[in-house]
């Protein structure tokens, strides 16, 4: 079987790989543990953004297809994929749908409800900023993902006297904030997965409990998000708000989305999507349900920064009805750094439930029986 490479890693795409008799090429920015260097066919060890120097080592290898898994290689496993010759998300695709100015004016241009922006290549002043976009504002990086750095300005004196290189400032959102997994084969959305944000950054629920109304707006506005962004093949995950008038466009990712949605995705459908994103890629057919058959949903943990007093109830959390699985990687003695990112855990929680209501309340009861105590 010729190989799949991969710009960046996650354990779910190397495993589904293995499953699917796919030796894997890796393209890492830093060195992979013994354990999965031992898991691969070969690693080509560079800046993302520099994958094209090694085009021919990686052609010598004969790889079938080219996946990018992280945001930071979206545009970089574009650009392999064009020199290779390989079918996928064009390079212009994949940088509109990793630099937020160029997304957010490709969906205004098509008329999708999106908030105000202001690139700080306008050079507005900190009092034009807020006569522009009001108060609260949103602050944020124009180029990355996880949410590092943004934060949301509520105090004119909080406000910058202009926005740094590769910034961009965001009239607030009043909303309900919620995300669409889809994925695309040859121009078709072949499935959609509406995810309910409990809190977030912290804990999500697959599928989100929508009535009738407000999930076919969202399924119209996911569909046309993804047709103005130019998405004709791939995973898409897209953060929207729900609000009395509609949903309003947030931001759209062409890759597996994070935050364990992919496990949530799993457990409500009984498919393994990290499966159905390689035989797209690979061009091979996918079969995806339709509807869920049950309702998924995850507690992230992070118990702030300090040092750990107490980890402890794994075993009590695992016994409980409808937990399917429970990770806490920190013990007493262990330093624990500040969350700048949704990336960074100690640990969750994953439950499953017939409905919503079920789901939600046996998530509530498995964490609480999850304690961890730090000193700063």
């Amino acid at each position: 079987m010729r190989p799949v490479v991969s710009v960046g890693l996650r354990p779910g795409a190397l495993d589904a790989a293995e499953r699917l008799g796919r030796p894997v090429i890796a393209v890492v920015d830093t060195p992979p543990g013994r354990t999965t260097a031992a898991r691969l066919a070969a690693v080509v060890e560079a800046p993302f953004e520099e994958v094209l120097d090694h085009v021919d080592a990686i052609a010598a290898l004969g790889p079938a297809a080219v996946v990018g898994l992280a945001e930071r290689a979206v545009v970089p496993a574009a650009h392999l994929r064009e020199a290779l010759g390989h079918p996928g998300c064009a390079v212009d695709t994949a940088v509109r749908c990793s630099d937020k100015r160029a997304m957010k004016r490709a969906v205004r241009a098509a008329g999708l409800r999106c908030a105000d922006v202001v690139e700080a290549e306008e050079g507005l002043a900190g009092a034009d900023l807020v006569d522009r976009l009001g108060l609260p504002m949103v602050l944020k990086a124009a180029v990355g993902s996880g949410g590092r750095g943004t934060r949301v300005v509520r105090d004119a004196a909080d406000v910058p006297d202009g926005l740094p290189g590769g910034w961009m400032a965001e009239a607030f959102v009043e909303g309900v904030e919620m995300s669409v997994e889809t994925l695309v084969v040859d121009g078709r959305t072949v499935f959609v997965n509406p995810t309910a944000y409990l809190e977030p950054a912290w804990a999500s629920l697959a599928p989100a409990p929508l009535s009738a109304a407000d999930l076919d707006a969202v399924r119209v506005h996911a569909e046309a998000a993804r047709v103005a962004l130019g998405v004709t093949t791939g995973m898409t995950h897209l953060e929207l708000f729900l609000t009395p008038d509609g949903p309003v466009f947030g931001e759209l990712a062409i890759r597996p989305p994070g935050g364990h949605l992919m496990r949530l995705i799993e457990q409500a459908y009984a498919f393994d999507p990290w499966e159905a994103v390689l035989r797209v890629a690979l061009g091979e057919p996918v079969d995806v349900p339709t509807q869920a058959g049950r309702v998924a949903a995850v507690q992230i943990l992070h118990p702030g920064e300090g040092t750990v007093l107490a980890a402890d109830g794994l075993e009590e959390a695992r016994s409980l009805p409808g937990v399917e699985a429970v990770s806490l990687r920190v013990r007493p003695g262990d330093a624990v750094g500040p969350r700048v990112g949704t990336g960074q855990e100690i640990g969750h929680v994953i439950v499953t439930g017939a409905t919503a209501e079920e789901a939600q309340a046996r998530l509530a009861e498995a964490t609480a029986a999850i304690r961890v105590e730090v000193a700063a």
